[in-house]
């Protein structure tokens, strides 16, 4: 930025822009009346500024904002091209795409969810309307997609305590809330065993795949989270565990609060803001920054990317529209960034990831990677 803010680099710079340009070619020129309409607005949004004071140091700074809308103007041009100039067997592929995928009717996941009693008795929350399911030890009341367990009877007096599992289909997803006023966000393919009350003086529970916490505070009674040998413990916080099998690592994301996570001998404490990976083969675990919103996008309905490769997602989109995923030839290298509704149709998303050169064909309930 001090280069750019050099006059004496204006022509320099200026034959920079022209070089990039003129090698880009005509397959991202759009057309002429829309290039000058943008640049108008450009332009006008700044005239005022410019004219106002002349002196040096507005001119630099109306300078950097020429370059500024250089650059603005090369990153639209290149989004037109894609929009809308794409070559025509580009527009083919994706075509196919869709239909195929509608003809599969591939739909994304929903509120699916499957309760088993400590009888062994299975409930499809589903197929059950709103409304109190049992009473006994332990009231539990199904409010949409939300799951609500009340153990204070069985806390009060004495009864025995017995373990329920909640656990959602690839596709699927759930909320619960537990006896102690904790919530929980399951994720597709995920599941929770967990007591119908907390007695004693500690709160268990185990995990497998994906889930969203939001812990109710209780210092007599630290709540932990067993998933695959390791042990997350927290007294009253927010936080994210990722422990998908094929993963390989196990992540936790804390959002608000403290926890520690611990496998074996080794352990290590996580602040807000970090992540703590434990990595399944060598067993060490690594705090690094974490990428909060990405880590719980899921739970707010987005598929988030920041530099992700075709294979975690196409792990996550597996799990979320129930398909398998094949990869043809060597799988591309390629890096992704941004944000897609998980209420976005299959056809959709793969357009969208189509846009960085990866080609994908949709035979049944199958998505072949090219």
């Amino acid at each position: 930025m001090n280069l750019l803010a050099d006059a004496e680099n204006k022509k320099h710079f200026q034959k920079l822009i022209d070089a990039v340009i003129e090698k880009t070619g005509t397959e991202v020129r759009m057309p002429d009346d829309v290039a000058a309409s943008i640049l108008k607005n450009i332009i006008d949004a700044h005239v005022h500024d410019e004219i106002a004071v002349k002196t040096k140091r507005v001119f630099v700074v109306s300078w950097i904002k020429v370059a500024a809308a250089a650059c603005v103007i090369l990153f639209i041009s290149s989004f037109a091209y894609w929009l809308f100039l794409r070559p025509a067997e580009d527009k083919l592929l994706a075509t196919t795409i869709a239909g195929n995928a509608k003809q599969s009717s591939i739909k994304p996941g929903g509120n699916h969810a499957i309760l088993t009693m400590a009888d062994g008795r299975t409930i499809v929350l589903d197929s059950v309307q709103n409304g109190n399911i049992m009473s006994g030890n332990g009231k539990i009341k199904k409010q949409g997609a939300l799951l609500v367990y009340d153990g204070s009877k069985a806390s009060n007096q004495g009864s025995p305590v017995t373990y329920n599992t909640l656990a959602t289909p690839r596709g699927g997803q759930f909320q619960l809330v537990l006896p102690d006023g904790s919530k929980v966000w399951l994720n597709a393919s995920s599941s929770i065993h967990f007591p119908t009350a907390f007695t004693g003086n500690q709160r268990n529970v185990e995990l497998t795949g994906e889930a969203y916490f939001e812990i109710a505070k209780n210092k007599a009674k630290p709540f932990h989270v067993n998933v695959n040998g390791m042990q997350v413990e927290v007294l009253g916080t927010h936080f994210n565990v990722n422990a998908y099998a094929d993963e390989g690592t196990i992540k936790t994301s804390l959002l608000e609060g403290s926890v520690k996570i611990k496998k074996g001998n080794i352990s290590g404490l996580l602040k807000p803001g970090q992540e703590g990976q434990l990595n399944e083969t060598t067993h060490n675990i690594e705090i690094k920054k974490a990428d909060v919103n990405e880590a719980i996008a899921w739970k707010n309905g987005l598929f988030e990317f920041d530099g992700a490769d075709i294979k975690s997602i196409m792990r996550e989109i597996g799990r979320w529209y129930d398909v398998e995923i094949v990869y043809a030839g060597k799988v591309p290298d390629r890096r992704f960034e941004g944000k897609i509704s998980r209420d976005a149709q299959l056809s959709d998303v793969l357009k969208i990831l189509e846009l960085s050169n990866v080609k994908f064909s949709v035979q049944g309930n199958k998505i072949i990677v090219q």
